[in-house]
């Protein structure tokens, strides 16, 4: 069985993303980690599951183009060398099974030393700590280790800090992640660095991914504390609320999708949050506006536009209410995103 992964035929950005990841791959790399984590990015990167790569881009790479046999027999074939190959902002490598973890190409262990001299970020998956630190990237830094591995680690490299209670690890430019479905929380986070929390999270309820594992580095929101509400009917609408900012809210819908009236989700909203299914979206979008005005280049009214309201004197009006300072003031400004 094999399955090409050529995003490169698919893509239809009209502008440059605001993020970009090399994906590579070693002999018996376990498709989880992969697809748990480009799905992430192929969510976000999109509006309305076209499937474009418009807010971020990602191209499988290798150190040729030969297709890499992940341990479920899948084969994945690169879209470009290393050597054509224009550095991304982060370079995600999957490890394969341990009797294969010796067998890294060359070439690729010379490309992770490059990439990071060059001033990259290198980002491991699974058992690519090791490979990271056969490169001699981890020296005196902390990674983390699947438990299953963490003994072997240690007799293999003493001069590195290992956990493995962590969904990832983060030193000095090199990431290193567990895999397996802590992937998701990964691209997550890398994700929202870029292009916001709203944005990043887009993809949970396509993935049927209940909640996101966040690490201290995701910054708090007002609104945070209801995404971890006992109510699972709370989380799967604020989830389904999230898919789409820049579009009308169809309480109605959101209501059908998790088996109850309107009257009733208007209900438990009002019970949990204090304020409306309407009113809490408007929040949802009032937020990720703030950070957009924080964190990105992007006018007013472009922001306007990507948050859901029908002009940009809407815009203002609703965010000077809620905020007291206008968005270009605030922008000036640059405010502290904490409350």
């Amino acid at each position: 069985m094999t399955a090409s992964m050529n995003s490169a035929s698919q893509r239809e950005s009209p502008s440059k993303p605001e993020i970009s990841f090399g994906l590579t791959m070693t002999h018996t790399f376990p498709i989880l980690a992969l697809s748990g984590f480009v799905d992430t990015l192929r969510h976000a990167a999109d509006d309305d599951n076209r499937n474009r790569q418009i807010y971020c881009r990602w191209d499988i790479c290798g150190p040729d183009r030969l297709p890499v046999t992940s341990s479920a027999g899948i084969k994945v074939y690169p879209d470009v060398a290393f050597r054509d190959l224009a550095d991304p902002d982060y370079l995600v490598i999957v490890g394969g099974l341990m009797p294969h973890i010796d067998q890294v190409p060359s070439a690729t262990l010379k490309y992770l030393r490059e990439y990071h001299e060059r001033g990259g970020t290198v980002v491991g998956l699974c058992t690519a700590s090791f490979i990271i630190a056969q490169a001699g990237l981890l020296k005196g830094k902390h990674a983390v280790v699947h438990h299953r591995h963490r003994r072997d680690f240690i007799e293999r490299y003493k001069n590195v800090q290992v956990s493995s209670r962590d969904i990832f690890v983060e030193d000095e430019r090199i990431i290193t992640c567990p895999g397996g479905t802590a992937s998701i929380d990964l691209a997550i986070n890398l994700l929202a660095r870029k292009l916001g929390r709203q944005r990043a999270l887009k993809g949970l309820v396509e993935m049927s991914v209940d909640r996101f594992r966040a690490s201290t580095d995701m910054a708090m929101t007002p609104l945070t504390k209801y995404e971890t509400s006992a109510d699972g009917r709370i989380r799967m609408a604020i989830q389904l609320m999230r898919e789409d900012l820049s579009q009308p809210l169809d309480v109605s819908e959101i209501a059908a999708s998790i088996g109850m009236s309107t009257s009733q989700l208007h209900r438990i909203f009002i019970g949990h949050t204090g304020m409306s299914p309407g009113k809490f979206r408007r929040s949802m979008q009032l937020e990720h506006a703030r950070w957009l005005l924080l964190n990105s280049d992007r006018n007013i009214t472009q922001i306007a536009m990507d948050t859901g309201f029908s002009d940009p004197a809407h815009f203002s009006r609703t965010f000077s209410k809620s905020y007291k300072v206008s968005p270009r003031s605030y922008r000036s400004q640059r405010v502290s995103l904490a409350e």
